[in-house]
């Protein structure tokens, strides 16, 4: 495949959808069941689906969510991403089934992501997020939310997070490529905070739908 924008521009133009959700998924082909690398040259697999976009519940951001915290049970080569999601569903039903939207996952003592979404915390107007590294899936979101705090002056750091720091914090924000930046304002069933969204969280939130905007010709 040479032309991925083309065929993205042509699955968007057949759904017909105001704004759509484009899932790409590439393996390296298709093999005889071997655990080895095949020798013979691969043709790659591409599947691609295009389905409704639909905007998260604005109640998501006006009164921020709730979370639990959970043993990141995955293997240690997070940072690629792949197919392999069971332990990702395991944990994210988990925070379902104890009413929360997401599970927070803690791995050795230290904050690593959540089941389906990047995590920081907020402590005096400075924010926090786990480093790039093998524990977790640098988000497209999560990277923006870096590079926004930084440009308009919001004190960002990227470092690792210990559980002791998640539970004092005085805010929680979780991203994601289809929720944005959420506002979590309780964790495991105890208030963040003040038990609202915010005032670090208004601030990027408010700097991240003008980017939005800005991208999609909108301002």
């Amino acid at each position: 495949v040479t032309d991925i924008p083309a065929i993205v521009t042509e699955g968007i133009r057949r759904g017909g959808f105001d704004e759509a959700l484009v899932y790409i998924q590439i393996t390296r082909g298709v093999a005889p069941r071997h655990h080895e690398f095949p020798r013979l040259p691969m043709q790659p697999t591409v599947v691609m689906t295009v389905k409704q976009l639909h905007r998260p519940d604005a109640t998501l951001h006006e009164k921020g969510v709730s979370v639990v915290t959970t043993a990141d049970l995955r293997w240690k080569r997070c940072d690629i991403k792949s197919i392999s999601l069971l332990p990702n569903i395991l944990l994210r039903q988990q925070a379902v089934a104890s009413g929360a939207v997401e599970a927070v996952l803690l791995r050795e003592g230290l904050v690593t992501e959540g089941a389906a979404s990047n995590v920081f915390t907020v402590h005096n107007d400075e924010v926090s997020t786990p480093p790039h590294s093998a524990r977790i899936l640098g988000g497209i979101t999560r990277d923006l939310v870096v590079e926004l705090c930084r440009e308009h002056g919001i004190p960002v750091v990227e470092r690792e997070i210990p559980e002791a720091r998640l539970h004092d914090a005085d805010e929680i924000w979780v991203s994601s490529s289809t929720k944005d930046v959420v506002p979590i304002t309780r964790l495991n069933d105890r208030p963040v905070g003040d038990g609202r969204p915010g005032a670090t969280w208004k601030t990027l939130s408010r700097h991240y739908i003008q980017f939005k905007r800005r991208l999609c010709g909108l301002d």
